[in-house]
């Protein structure tokens, strides 16, 4: 069950539908059959990006909406697959234009209003749709001049504590009434420092560094693998939300990550099978990139040979074999983190090898 939850539970859902056949017809009549069990359904807006197509759900309670999530997250769809985020729009006001469609339900005459014509653009600034009250938006200079993967970063970083208290105030949860792991989601604070639970027992303390210093710069690991959890403090917190939010929920080996923030403390071993490490990454910048699929390695001596042994540990889809690097499609998210942390920095012939997201 994918569960990422990277907003507070709203009214309106924010669906990512991937890898859908070129033939499937995605439209609001389907969305409208497939949420309107859950409850009745304000408005449905579609927009479309290439092979990734986003819509919203807007039901008129938010019981409606939390219920929809938990039962659809993940759904199948004729081999493509549909996640589930809660939205931080507070209303959807639909003016279809460019590369929207939408209906609403609230008047007789809405299923009109399907556009016609839809184009397909790179970058969200050619996404003209007007969402009132959204809580925070890209500047035009920064849509026009970064490619889609660089906005979808910047969007990470526009969340931050006061939002969150005017969402507390305004839909005025009891958290007392609410199950406790949900109540640790909804107080958490933003920090520089992570707690990550649930981590597979082949998991080395090195393979944690190899995948989260993907996402920003480390200061500290504290790896308690009794414990199955562990503690990643970045240098950031920006840094730390990036990695929280491409890494939440996700399938490292044969377990799923549960990541927090956690308040800033002193990071101490408790046992002496705990692994504690420092880094220092003074004037240290990296480019970091959102998780893929696609990875690049380079400083290859000997492709083909690093190609078989590559294969042992993860399933591979395609495979492009350069003079001295590697350029990989992998299966899932999932075979992408078993490479980056088995075979970072990994010596072969003398020479390390660099795993880069593409």
């Amino acid at each position: 069950m994918f569960n990422n939850c990277r907003d507070p539970p709203s009214q309106i859902l924010l669906l990512i539908l991937t890898q859908l056949p070129p033939s499937f017809p995605l439209t609001n009549e389907y969305l409208h059959k497939k949420f309107n069990e859950f409850g009745d359904i304000k408005k449905i807006l579609i927009f479309e990006r290439g092979k990734t197509n986003k819509a919203f759900v807007e039901f008129y309670n938010l019981k409606s909406a939390i219920s929809a999530r938990k039962q659809l997250n993940g759904l199948n769809i004729q081999g493509g697959k549909m996640i589930i985020h809660y939205s931080r729009l507070k209303n959807l006001n639909l003016e279809i234009v460019d590369n929207s469609r939408g209906t609403d339900y609230t008047q007789a005459s809405s299923n009109s209003q399907n556009s016609d014509s839809i184009l397909h653009s790179k970058t969200d600034d050619n996404i003209r749709v007007n969402l009132t009250n959204h809580i925070s938006q890209s500047s035009s200079s920064r849509a026009n001049s970064s490619p889609v993967r660089n906005e979808e970063i910047n969007r990470l970083l526009d969340y931050d504590d006061d939002d969150f208290d005017i969402w507390k105030q305004e839909i005025q949860l009891n958290l007392t009434d609410m199950h406790p792991e949900i109540q640790t989601l909804l107080r958490q604070k933003q920090s520089k420092l992570l707690r990550i639970a649930s981590i597979d027992s082949k998991v080395t303390a090195k393979m944690i560094y190899n995948v989260f210093t993907k996402f920003g710069n480390i200061e500290e690991i504290l790896y308690q693998k009794q414990l199955q959890k562990a503690y990643v403090k970045f240098q950031t917190i920006n840094q730390a939300i990036i990695a929280k939010e491409y890494l939440n929920n996700t399938q490292f080996f044969d377990s799923i990550l549960r990541i927090y923030f956690e308040p800033l403390q002193p990071l101490q071993p408790t046992s002496l099978q705990d692994e504690y490490m420092i880094y220092y990454n003074e004037n240290c910048t990296q480019k970091i990139m959102p998780l893929s699929s696609n990875l690049i390695i380079t400083g290859v001596q000997d492709p083909t040979e690093i190609s078989e042994l590559i294969k042992m540990f993860a399933k591979i889809k395609d495979i492009k074999i350069h003079v001295n690097s590697l350029q990989l499609s992998m299966c899932s998210i999932a075979d992408t983190l078993k490479i980056m942390a088995v075979f970072s920095d990994y010596e072969f012939k003398n020479q390390k090898l660099n795993i880069i997201l593409k």
